[in-house]
């Protein structure tokens, strides 16, 4: 099904790692229960059952609307003590990239995600996109124009590359949600920041071989530039 998370449930979300660009997949106890159970959090704040109706779940989101849906779900008590992250190695899947994607626009195969390769510092001078559904993006801190501790991007060259050749985001990027991307947010991390590069590795039933940029610690003040409509 499909829940709203409570107040305090979503402090902890964003406390915690994504585990792509703008979701988690997170396990918890509801209370009462005695075991966990799997669920995909999108935007630190809608929470589905990551079960064998996960498919149609998402797509009553985008029948109904995101926002539709977030107002008339019901909040799921979980205990927040109890909440953790399911490693991405364990909801990747094995799917082969075709050629013609890797061809006609511009995908990668192979290689490892942003978070299991070796950190960098940012030069200062590249700029970095995170594409989302929601203006509302809960992993930007709009009041110090920073991205939050563990954030996922793409660069703002394979976000060109993406536009410019008509490319799927959602099936790019392997997001879970399959909602349209609607915004492009524009961060330029200084000399001191750390980063993570890799490519999106399949899953949710989506190919990947998008480029990624992960931010574990998040970016410093004063690094977030703008918001623009998607493909603009």
């Amino acid at each position: 099904m499909i829940f709203k998370a409570y107040t305090s449930d979503q402090r902890q979300f964003l406390s915690l790692p994504e585990t792509g660009m703008g979701y988690q997949v997170i396990e918890a106890k509801r209370y009462g229960k005695t075991s966990k159970e799997r669920f995909v959090v999108y935007n630190s704040e809608l929470m589905i059952d990551l079960d064998s109706k996960f498919s149609e779940f998402k797509r009553q989101i985008i029948t109904e609307g995101y926002s539709r849906i977030l107002n008339k779900a019901e909040a799921l008590p979980i205990e927040t003590s109890t909440i953790s992250l399911v490693a991405r190695s364990e909801i990747t899947e094995f799917r082969i990239l075709t050629e013609s994607k890797k061809k006609d626009k511009g995908r990668h195969s192979g290689g490892r995600g942003a978070a299991d390769n070796p950190k960098e510092p940012a030069d200062g001078k590249e700029i970095f996109v995170r594409l989302s559904a929601y203006e509302n993006d809960k992993r930007i801190n709009f009041e110090n124009k920073k991205l939050r501790p563990g954030t996922y991007t793409t660069t703002n060259s394979d976000y060109l590359i993406c536009v410019g050749l008509a490319d799927d985001p959602i099936d790019r990027y392997a997001l879970p949600n399959d909602e349209e991307i609607k915004w492009a947010f524009s961060v330029q991390p200084k000399t001191n920041d750390v980063l993570q590069r890799g490519i999106v590795q399949p899953a949710f039933e989506h190919d990947g071989g998008g480029i990624e940029g992960y931010f574990e610690y998040g970016t410093s003040n004063n690094t977030y530039l703008d918001k623009r409509p998607y493909g603009k």
